[in-house]
């Protein structure tokens, strides 16, 4: 756990460094650009920047399918809502820090609520892997790589959306590991190791927990 601590912390370090020192200049036009990424309007953004953009709505979803089983107070030193809801918003620079302090040792929750049941229930896990797969697919039928690099090299919130990107699916990956251990799952299969769909297809496959 240590390490995995240690790995969070310097994610969130390097998210953090490129955003201040590495990052190219804001976009003249912010919120014309994020309307474009919201509206998927491949006119004015590639469709990578598009599917990177809502690769960072299933993200964050899928970590709320691990977070919220965590206990809270007294038995980890914070609750995870209010870093797994900011994720939507700031992703990991405010859901880093949380990963770095929460108590994964502490027993999951018993019998959750039925909000906490739903998210992290199989059918949620599969509708998020679907989406994931179809993000994906539409970036590398539809985009440009060449497109896209100049739009990364332009933008700062593309390029740092990006960053961010790499950033939490490297710690999902973490997380869903640390998940499957507290749940008594045993070693992890080769095939959660595959970046992005690993953890989502465990988050399809892993037991209902009710106590």
């Amino acid at each position: 756990m240590r390490l995995e601590r240690f790995v969070y912390a310097g994610l969130w370090l390097a998210l953090v460094g490129y955003w201040l020192f590495f990052s190219p200049p804001p976009p003249a036009d912010f919120l014309g650009e994020v309307t474009a990424l919201a509206m998927a309007d491949t006119g004015r953004v590639d469709p990578i920047a598009i599917a990177v953009f809502n690769l960072l709505g299933v993200l964050p979803t899928a970590f709320l399918a691990i977070l919220l089983f965590d206990p809270g107070r007294p038995a980890s030193p914070v609750t995870p809502w209010p870093f797994a809801i900011g994720a939507y918003f700031l992703g990991g620079i405010i859901l880093l820090p949380y990963l770095v302090l929460r108590n994964a040792e502490a027993p999951l929750r018993g019998a959750p609520n039925a909000f906490v049941q739903a998210i992290g229930s199989r059918v949620a896990g599969w509708i998020l892997l679907a989406i994931g797969l179809g993000l994906v697919g539409f970036a590398v039928v539809a985009g440009s790589a060449a497109a896209f690099a100049q739009q990364f090299a332009d933008s700062q919130f593309i390029a740092v959306m990006s960053a961010d990107l790499i950033a939490l699916t490297t710690a999902l990956h973490l997380a869903s590991g640390t998940d499957r251990r507290r749940r008594g799952l045993g070693q992890a299969p080769g095939w959660q190791h595959v970046p992005l769909f690993g953890p989502l297809l465990y988050l399809a496959t892993r037991p209902r927990r009710t106590d």
